[in-house]
Formats: C-alpha cells, structure tokens, sequence
C-alpha cells in the first residue's frame, strides 16, 4: 500500500505543533514508506556530512550530527504530516514508577552485550582481525563530562526522537511487533559497525519495547542515555589504565557470573516492566516479525551502502589489500 492510499483526515487528532483552523486541515497519514524515505535521507546526510563533521572537530561535530542531522528532520517529519505528539510519538510525560525498571533493565542489557561483544571481537582476533578504535577514551575527567554531554545527552535525545518517536510510529499499522523489529533493524544498520550490528539491533529492540510499554518516549530516551552513560564511564576507566589487559579465554570465563547475574537482572526488568504497564504482552499478536512491504529499493540502497562501509572495515581490520588506516 503506498502512501497516496493512506490518506487520513485528523481533525483533532492534529499536531499540537499547528494551532487554529491549520490543525484540522487534511494530512497525509505517516506510513512504512514516509519513514523509510525519511531514514534514507538521514543515512546519506549522516554518511557524508556526519562523518565531515566528526572529522574536523569529534564533540562539536557530533553534537551537530544529531542536531541538524537526526533531530530536525524527525520533527519536520512530526510537522509534514501534523501527527498528534501525544499519541504518535508518545511525547508524554513518563511515569516515576518506570525509572527504577528502566535503570535495573538497561545496566543489565548492557552487561549482556558487554559480554557478547567481547566474545564477538575475541573470535574474530583469533582469525587475524585487528579492531579499529573507532572512539578512544576520554583521557581527563573534563573530556569524560564532554563525552557525557555529547553521546549521553544529546543522542540519547535525538536519536530518540527520531527513531521511536517518527520511524516505529510509521510503521504501527503494519502491527506492532513488526514495527519494533524493523525500526530496530534500521537502527542497528544506522551505526554502521559490523562489530556491533548485533548487540546495536538488541539496544533498539529494547528501547522500543520501553516506549511502548511505559508509554512515554521519555522512557527510551532515559534508557538511551543511560546505556551511553555506562559506555562512556567503561571507556573512560579504561583510558585510565596504563595497561589494557588482553581478552583470553580465561578472562571470557570470569566473566560467566557477571552474565548471569546480568541474565537474572534483565528478567526481572521485563517482568516488572510488564507488570507495571496497561500494554498486553507482544508474543503471541501472530504479526509475524517484520512489516508487509518491508523489502524496497529504499532499503536496498541502504543496504548496499552499509555494506560498502562495513567492506573497508573489514579490509581495514584483516589488512586486505595492504589497506592500514590505524
């Protein structure tokens, strides 16, 4: 169904972003299509621009990147088809009972993929790969507090905004477990790592079930900044070491009750997350996993570019071609 058929009057149901007789013109309903349009666009400017910008200055140039790249086109999206912020975006306040949930559930996911991008990294050194540091540790407390603000704060906000808030929404009509699968999927090929495709998918998908579940985008975005907030403050201890100890097998097994303890601390999360909300559970809709009409040229572009990007980094980290960027 293309978006020419999926017209919608909304009266009052219009953005509170419009006032007066503008909010109860006709609009456009945000499909599939819309937002995946909108997420090609971004991919391109984030790719060429986002990259220039973090070039020249890293902090000022991702502060920019989510700014001007991420934000003000998700709320232009909000905008383009006047959508009700409220219901749409879930622009709503978020419940106090959910933060304890939140904290408990995201320190637990990110000692899960902790873990497992550990073990990922280790099996591909043992074949010859040579990881790219990509984001070195801030070196001073001062640098740390920047990284905060940068990656903690104004990712967690924009890219909030933008994925759970204007791309999953489009696609809710198509089912909502559909919808939160995909956009996580585009949320994973958005950061354009082969290292962390996996463990960036599972971040999306349990962000986007925090936003449905608590009802508030507000609840990814504090989920979102406190997976930043471990992330950096893990970087910055390790910019601290002298030494950086090496991952063997020994050190993958001490890490065993750190995972369990983690594994336990994610169920209880979920459980108490679905205790707390009015939504249903999401197994069982019979929806199947991903939207009809998922698979396009707009995807495949997509695709296709990741694939470029994750090629050189691959041949950057096995060394084909004599390639040596580090």
């Amino acid at each position: 169904m293309d978006d020419h058929n999926e017209k919608l009057v909304y009266g009052e149901e219009s953005s509170n972003l419009d006032s007066g007789a503008e909010a109860f013109q006709p609009a456009v309903k945000p499909t599939l299509h819309s937002a995946m349009r909108l997420y090609l666009v971004i991919f391109i400017l984030l790719i060429i621009f986002g990259s220039i910008f973090q070039l020249i200055h890293f902090e000022i140039g991702m502060v920019l990147t989510q700014v001007l790249i991420i934000l003000l086109p998700a709320i232009w999206y909000w905008k383009r088809y006047r959508v009700n912020l409220a219901s749409f975006a879930r622009l709503k306040p978020l419940s106090i009972r959910f933060v304890p949930i939140i904290i408990l559930l995201s320190a637990s996911m990110w000692v899960m993929n902790m873990v497992f991008a550990a073990l990922m990294v280790t099996g591909l050194i043992e074949i010859g790969y040579e990881p790219t540091v990509v984001l070195a540790p801030p070196v001073s407390f001062s640098e740390y507090l920047l990284y905060l603000l940068v990656l903690s704060f104004f990712a967690g906000i924009c890219e909030e905004m933008l994925f759970r808030g204007a791309i999953m929404p489009s696609m809710e009509s198509k089912g909502l477990v559909p919808a939160l699968v995909f956009s996580s999927f585009l949320f994973a090929l958005f950061h354009v790592s082969i290292l962390n495709l996996f463990s960036t998918f599972i971040l999306g998908l349990v962000m986007a079930i925090v936003v449905v579940k608590t009802g508030s985008i507000w609840g990814g975005v504090i989920y979102h900044m406190l997976n930043n907030f471990y992330a950096a403050t893990y970087l910055y201890f390790v910019g601290q070491m002298e030494t950086v100890a090496e991952v063997d097998d020994g050190s993958l097994i001490a890490l065993l009750p750190l995972f369990i303890i983690a594994l336990v601390g994610a169920y209880l999360g979920f459980r108490l997350l679905q205790k707390h909300s009015v939504i249903a559970p999401l197994w069982g809709r019979g929806e199947g996993l991903l939207p009809r009409g998922w698979f396009g040229w707009i995807l495949a572009v997509s695709l296709l570019i990741y694939l470029v990007i994750i090629f050189f980094e691959l041949a950057v980290g096995f060394g084909w071609f004599g390639l040596d960027l580090l």
